[in-house]
Parts: C-alpha cells; sequence; structure tokens
C-alpha cells in the first residue's frame, strides 16, 4: 500500500523550492497548479490552492488554518545531515531544535512555507 498525501498550497513554487531544495524530497512531476514527489512509498502532492471552487470543502474552512492539529513525519536515513542542511539554508523554518528522543528517535521540526507542522525523525 502506497500512502499519497495532498497539500494545498498558497504559492506553488516557493512550496516546492522548500520540499526539493530544503526537506531535499524528489520531485517526480510539475504542472502549473501541482507538484508530486515521491520517497519510497510514499507521494506527496502540492496543489495551488487557488483551483478549489468557492463550495470545496477547504475553501469553507478558511484555508489561513492549514494543518492545524496535524503534523507529518518524514523519516530520514541522517537526520543530523538534514539538521545541518536545512540551518544552514533556512534556519527560520526551523521550529525546534534536534534532540534525542526518549523512545530512541532523533528528530527536530520544521514549519513548511504555509505554515504545515513537519517533523525530520530518524529510521527506525
Amino acid at each position: 500500500m502506497a500512502f499519497k498525501i495532498e497539500l494545498f498550497v498558497e504559492d506553488l513554487h516557493q512550496s516546492v523550492r522548500f520540499y526539493k531544495e530544503i526537506v531535499a524530497c524528489s520531485l517526480v512531476k510539475q504542472s502549473e497548479s501541482s507538484a508530486l514527489f515521491k520517497n519510497e512509498d510514499t507521494f506527496l502532492l502540492l496543489t495551488a490552492d487557488s483551483i478549489l471552487d468557492e463550495d470545496h470543502y477547504f475553501r469553507k474552512r478558511n484555508l489561513a488554518n492549514k494543518g492545524v492539529g496535524v503534523e507529518l513525519i518524514l523519516s530520514v536515513e541522517d537526520v543530523n545531515y538534514h539538521y545541518k542542511q536545512i540551518t544552514n539554508v533556512t534556519p527560520e523554518v526551523i521550529e525546534s531544535p534536534i534532540k534525542h528522543q526518549s523512545w530512541g528517535a532523533t528528530d527536530f521540526r520544521v514549519i513548511d512555507p504555509d505554515g504545515y507542522y513537519i517533523r525530520i525523525t530518524s529510521k527506525g
């Protein structure tokens, strides 16, 4: 089973840059209104929120509060490498510093351009 996530974003180009260059996800394809990333069995689709009709569920629920109550988790081979890369390029997106957790993982959290909350964590 493959897990697919779709995030609606305000500025597609800014979000593509974030996920491709900062978080280091693999861009598979891109159009004017969407971009598809794939890492192992997970797919991330970014879609411009401008394509949503006024009567769409998300429009009715206020797009300004994107991702409230949701934490996206990205497991990586070398969490220290990712932390250093992000710290060097865009330290302002880091929400919490790298930390070894009591459950054995090492992780940190970042905020994407639309306010989505992402935990970057060690595999295992």
